[in-house]
């Protein structure tokens, strides 16, 4: 938090107000900016129009930018994949629009045939179908019209080239061999904790999770020696990277900026892409159009949409499996039972046969025996079923994994 001004009701609580939009132009104009790994891929996401605006912004402010080289590792390693989920993407929803674009004309055919007995529809059913073909036609031209495919980038990838030239000596070395660790520890403990940046990541992945917090020191570290204020521009929203309250993004989370200005002493600004190409425009007099910014905040919505699906797969996972726990224990408790009924049924078995039928020693021992025999089919049945829960929810728990790490590479992508 900053420094404290004594009688001040407002000095000092900066960082839990919305930066004004005078103060994120300037930023724009005049701070270091650092792109995070999802701003860069999503090149590989927009149409050759947008991407073509994006990456004019970026060569306006290319002596200003700054990439950590945990961002870059992550680029390079995503890059082809990130193409590959966007196009399936593309075509899962084409296909989904198709069916219900069908399913609507369907529909409007059955509502003029009903009618037609009546004098007929037709006039009114006819523009439905001509909007209807309209929006099939955008839909799959902008399929048909995406230029990109892992197959071409491979070899041959445009938007490498170009931001190879943009980015040229303009990426850090990143956290030496011989801090590594000591990073390492510290990302652990922030997680456990619940530290900004990156927690989220770390109680999810463990140590796979340690990116955001490895992006961060970099940016800590290049501002601590270049005493250049930072504008880190990231379609990443999440809790440990912004602050939201009311459902509205507030900024950059209190502790960062407070992080920042007391190991740098520079100022700290969060901004996402899509704002980020919004101010630009007017800001570098670069031209950037409604539909590019669009594609971008469509995408960011889309984005949060999957987090809140992966949220809750992740808790109906942990449902299952505490489920799946107890069922167990059903099992285990109903196996022993049954095995107890078994041990105590053969020893009345074999004490009722030491006795003639007529004696009343054989009665009871025959009591015994229809007891601990009911007892074992009891026993039996309560761990069949048991069983068959237990398969039920192996199954539900294999779907749910399923659909988790479907989410989770759409959401790399």
């Amino acid at each position: 938090m900053s420094e404290y001004h004594v009688g001040s009701f407002t000095v000092g609580y900066e960082e839990y107000w919305r930066r004004s939009q005078s103060s994120l132009d300037k930023a724009i104009e005049s701070h270091q900016i650092v792109l995070d790994t999802n701003a860069i891929l999503h090149l590989y996401r927009m149409n050759a129009s947008a991407r073509g605006e994006y990456l004019n912004v970026l060569e306006k402010v290319a002596n200003r930018i700054w990439i950590p080289r945990q961002v870059a590792d992550e680029f390079h390693r995503n890059r082809l994949s990130s193409v590959d989920v966007h196009i399936r993407a593309l075509r899962e929803k084409s296909s989904a629009v198709m069916d219900a674009a069908n399913t609507l004309q369907s529909a409007l055919r059955d509502f003029a045939r009903l009618h037609s007995l009546a004098g007929g529809a037709s006039a009114y059913v006819a523009p439905f179908n001509d909007s209807i073909g309209q929006i099939k036609r955008a839909v799959q031209s902008n399929v048909d019209e995406f230029d990109l495919s892992p197959e071409r980038l491979i070899s041959d990838d445009p938007i490498l080239r170009r931001i190879a030239v943009i980015f040229d000596s303009r990426v850090g070395a990143g956290v030496p061999p011989e801090r590594r660790q000591e990073v390492e520890q510290e990302a652990e403990r922030r997680g456990k904790e619940k530290i900004p940046p990156g927690y989220k990541d770390v109680a999810k992945k463990g140590e796979e999770g340690y990116g955001d917090y490895f992006i961060w020191q970099e940016i800590l570290d290049q501002a601590q020696a270049t005493k250049k204020p930072i504008l880190f521009v990231s379609t990443d929203v999440k809790e440990d990277w912004v602050r939201t309250q009311c459902g509205l993004t507030v900024g950059p989370r209190p502790e960062l900026v407070e992080e920042m200005r007391r190991i740098a002493g520079v100022q700290y600004f969060h901004i996402t892409l899509a704002s980020f190409l919004a101010r630009a425009s007017g800001v570098l007099d670069v031209p950037v159009s409604q539909e590019t910014i669009d594609q971008v905040k469509e995408r960011s919505d889309a984005q949060r949409r999957l987090k809140k699906e992966l949220n809750e797969l992740t808790l109906q996972l942990a449902e299952i499996s505490d489920q799946a726990v107890a069922v167990h224990r059903i099992a285990q408790e109903a196996e022993q039972r049954e095995m107890m009924a078994v041990a105590r049924l053969a020893a009345a078995e074999e004490a009722s046969s030491k006795f003639d039928r007529s004696t009343p020693e054989w009665a009871q021992h025959s009591t015994e025996v229809d007891y601990f025999m009911d007892a074992r089919k009891e026993a039996a049945l309560r761990r069949h079923i048991a069983f068959e829960e237990l398969a039920q929810l192996e199954n539900r728990r294999t779907v749910t994994q399923d659909m988790l790490k479907l989410l989770q590479v759409r959401l790399r992508a």
